[in-house]
C-alpha cells in the first residue's frame, strides 16, 4: 500500500481515483500501514523533546519514565478516537441519505488527520507561536480533506449537503481530540498522584 496514492481518492477530476475506486485499501491495511505509523510521530516528537530538555523532570521514583507512559496512552488514544470517529462519521452520512462502509469512513479520517499528525515534526522547533500557526494551517487542511473526503469517497455532490456533513465531521473531531488531550492530562494527574504515594511510601 502507497500511502501517498491514497490521497487520489480526495483528488478531484483525477483518473486515477477512478481507477483506484476497486483498490481501496482494507481495514487492517490502513491501521498497520498508515495510521498506526503516522500515530506514533507525535508519541516520538513529545518524548525526545521534552525528556531531552526536561530530563529531571520526567524522571522519579516510579519504575520507567512517566513520559513513556503518556507517549504510549496517546498511540492508544489516538487509535482509538480515530476508529470511534470513522463509525461516528459512518453514521453521520446517514443524515444526507448517504451509508458508507467503515473503510470509507475510516480512510477519510486518516487522510484528514494526517496534517494533524505531520505537524509534530515541527515540536522541534522552540517557538509557540510558530507552532500554533503551523497547527491552524494543518487544521484548515484537514477540513478540506474532510470535505474533499466527503464528496469524493462518499461519493455526495450536493454541495448543501456535503457541507452539512463536513461541519458535523469537523465539530465531532474536534470533540474527539478534546477527548485526546483530556485523557493525557487525567493520566498524567493520576502518576503524578502515584508518585507522590511512591515517594512517600520511602
Amino acid at each position: 500500500m502507497n500511502p501517498i496514492r491514497l490521497f487520489y481518492y480526495v483528488t478531484p477530476k483525477s483518473t486515477e481515483a477512478k481507477l483506484l475506486a476497486a483498490e481501496k485499501p482494507g481495514i487492517l491495511q490502513l491501521l498497520l500501514f498508515y495510521i498506526l505509523p503516522l500515530s506514533l510521530i507525535p508519541c516520538v516528537m513529545m518524548y525526545f523533546r521534552l525528556y531531552h530538555n526536561y530530563p529531571k523532570l520526567f524522571m522519579d521514583n516510579l519504575p520507567g519514565n512517566r513520559l513513556l507512559i503518556i507517549s504510549v496512552e496517546l498511540l492508544f488514544l489516538q487509535i482509538g478516537v480515530i476508529l470511534v470517529m470513522a463509525w461516528i462519521t459512518q453514521n453521520l452520512a446517514e443524515m444526507v441519505n448517504v451509508k458508507p462502509g467503515f473503510r470509507d469512513a475510516l480512510l477519510m479520517m486518516a487522510l484528514a488527520t494526517t496534517p494533524i499528525w505531520l505537524t509534530s515534526f515541527f515540536y522541534l522547533i522552540p517557538s509557540l507561536s510558530f507552532n500554533v500557526a503551523v497547527h491552524g494551517v494543518a487544521i484548515l487542511i484537514s477540513i478540506a480533506l474532510v470535505y474533499r473526503g466527503v464528496r469524493y469517497i462518499f461519493g455526495i455532490r450536493e454541495r448543501g449537503a456535503t457541507g452539512s456533513l463536513t461541519l458535523a465531521i469537523v465539530c465531532t473531531a474536534g470533540l474527539g481530540f478534546a477527548v485526546i488531550l483530556i485523557g493525557s492530562l487525567i493520566s498524567w494527574e493520576a502518576i503524578e498522584q502515584l508518585q507522590f504515594a511512591v515517594k512517600k511510601t520511602f
